[in-house]
């Protein structure tokens, strides 16, 4: 067993670090969007959580297309009903102000605070915390 401990070892690291590539965030989307939505709840539930975790990657290594393209895949799959909808919606808006798209951003935000989406998840800014990014992106990007 000793002497196939370190292959091993190797081998988990090597595939552990495989995962992390594009290769492997391809993979890991190919898995979560494969069930169908709507036919089970545990599988759903599951695989949202799992574009979620797979955006904050995506989204932690700057990578802002691909995590906005995460994010509305799981929002058109799952809705306004998963559970981590509003939160994605805020880190959403995030990818929209760095990649330029300013008023996309702001309307996201705006929808943010008319909902009060601090009410459904705790992750999302407060009301007074969204109105001033909505204030300074307006006032930076001169946004109506």
């Amino acid at each position: 067993m000793s002497g196939c401990k370190w292959p091993l070892i190797i081998a988990a690291l090597v595939g552990t670090g495989w995962l992390f590539t594009s290769g492997g965030v391809n993979w890991m989307y190919g898995r979560f969007t494969a069930a169908t939505p709507g036919v089970d709840m545990a599988q759903d539930t599951r695989d949202e959580a799992g574009l979620t975790k797979l955006a904050a990657y995506t989204y932690h290594i700057w990578k802002w297309r691909a995590c906005i393209d995460i994010i509305e895949t799981s929002v058109e799959r799952y809705g306004q009903n998963a559970p981590n909808y509003w939160f994605n919606m805020e880190r959403l808006s995030t990818c929209y102000e760095r990649i330029g798209e300013y008023q996309t951003a702001v309307n996201i935000l705006d929808e943010l605070i008319r909902v009060d989406a601090h009410q459904y998840d705790e992750r999302v800014g407060n009301f007074d915390n969204l109105s001033l990014r909505v204030s300074k992106l307006k006032e930076m990007y001169e946004i109506q």
